[in-house]
């Protein structure tokens, strides 16, 4: 906007708060830490677009000029971020650009450490077992690459840094995205990840897991990740001006559907499931408010069916003494894992594309386990639904689909065997065994992360 022949200055959108000091340094190749799974990543451009409601017409400095952070503009977007999340500085913030082939470097690193791990090969042959995914590390570099050309911005909690990726969006046949909202877009990358840094000052148990416990809840995990991520979103979106009513979360999620982006050319169900932080993250900060982060969700069915009422509450199945009861019998266990709503709707769409949500959408809890009974593999899957035509529905759907299960999961066979509310899955070695598998887990209702936490606790 032009006034008088001069460029309008911005006033300072908030001013009179002391948004605390910034450190400013360069990574050591001492920084470590499981990042994939931890850091919080604004992965794609896309939501800039669908939430803003307006960009301001004032010319503003650069925040990135001649690749430097302008101190001024940056202290400005921490002030902002602050006071939109009504959460205020409590220790210096490092802020730091860095570079696509940094990103990179940074998470093949992590990966070869997660890849080196026992803990990652018991999961990935409990999830083959399970038809979920391979035991060759080929998904995590598919993921790595997807990260590599879309992260925008990302906040590492085991450095306690905040890092800006001053290079543009890439496609994966490394077209280059460029972020229409321009400077704007930067700021609110860096609220973004303000915003998780700042999350991590006030709760830090969220950023700082028990690794003895998390790393079988796939779907608590994905439900925190949301909460964080919807979150940041949320305030992000506010602090670049938007004090008003945030934007209806139904027209986000809508949205988001046609503005793929960069990964448009990602397949839809791994697309489906990078967004989903994002999209019905936000739906669920915008209804819970400080409550989601103050006390997390257990599960992604609280995520996608959040209600101005309250959370749903939902059945959490342990089956750890079954896993006990087998080992005698010579079976090893290999993992045990919950797949929850969101991974069920994925799995099920894999299996057979034409699946319908009703198949789904009445779930209530379930829990799996995978074993090596005799040189073969093998699986027990307890799954609880809210109505007995829910789990009617669920029984024949999964008995169609029990053929390319077994084919994909190289199971002997399986038994579907419905009673009541819920419904078990098991393979040859684990047929006979439904009733004890139904008679052994532990089942609790749970609404938040710390009662599903204590339901899992081993027993002292």
């Amino acid at each position: 906007m032009q006034w008088r022949g001069k460029k309008r200055r911005c006033p300072p959108l908030i001013g009179g708060r002391d948004a605390g000091s910034i450190a400013m340094g360069t990574r050591t190749k001492d920084d470590r830490g499981n990042r994939l799974g931890a850091i919080g990543m604004l992965v794609t451009f896309m939501f800039l677009v669908v939430l803003l409601l307006q960009a301001t017409s004032c010319v503003r400095p650069e925040l990135i000029e001649n690749a430097a952070l302008n101190q001024g503009r940056m202290y400005e977007v921490i002030e902002r971020a602050s006071a939109a999340s009504r959460l205020p500085v409590i220790h210096p913030l490092t802020v730091q650009l860095i570079s696509r082939a940094e990103v990179s470097k940074l998470l093949q690193e992590d990966a070869t450490t997660t890849t080196q791990s026992d803990a990652w090969t018991a999961s990935q042959a409990g999830r083959s077992a399970m038809g979920l995914s391979s035991e060759s590390p080929g998904a995590l570099s598919t993921q790595v690459a997807l990260l590599s050309r879309t992260t925008a911005g990302l906040y590492v909690p085991e450095d306690k840094t905040l890092y800006i990726v001053d290079e543009p969006v890439r496609s994966a046949a490394g077209g280059i995205h460029l972020d229409s909202l321009g400077s704007l877009g930067k700021e609110v990358t860096l609220a973004h990840e303000v915003i998780h840094a700042l999350q991590h000052q006030h709760y830090p148990n969220l950023f700082e897991p028990d690794e003895t416990l998390w790393p079988q809840q796939t779907d608590a995990t994905l439900a925190l990740q949301a909460a964080k991520e919807g979150d940041a979103t949320l305030w992000a979106a506010q602090s670049v001006g938007l004090l008003g009513k945030a934007r209806d979360p139904e027209d986000v999620i809508e949205a988001s559907r046609e503005a793929v982006g960069p990964l448009a050319d990602a397949p839809a169900l791994v697309r489906e499931l990078t967004v989903f932080p994002y999209t019905y993250g936000y739906r669920f900060a915008y209804y819970e408010g400080t409550a989601g982060l103050a006390s997390p969700p257990a599960s992604t069915e609280q995520i996608l069916h959040v209600e101005n009422q309250g959370r749903r509450d939902f059945q959490a199945i342990d089956l750890s003494p079954f896993a006990r009861s087998v080992e005698p019998e010579g079976c090893r266990v290999l993992y045990q894992d919950t797949m929850g709503e969101l991974t069920l709707s994925l799995w099920l769409r894999s299996l057979d594309p034409t699946v319908t949500p009703n198949i789904w959408d009445g779930w209530d809890g379930d829990r799996w386990i995978a074993a090596e009974c005799n040189h073969r593999r093998e699986i027990a899957w307890l799954t609880s639904w809210d109505t007995e035509k829910d789990a009617v529905e669920f029984e024949k759907a999964i008995a169609g689909m029990a053929a390319t299960l077994q084919s994909r999961a190289h199971l002997q066979s399986l038994m579907v065997n419905r009673q009541g509310l819920e419904v078990v899955i098991a393979s040859d070695a684990f047929g006979s065994k439904a009733g004890d598998l139904k008679r052994l887990a532990k089942r609790m209702r749970v609404t938040t992360h710390a009662e599903l936490a204590t339901h899992f606790a081993p027993a002292r």
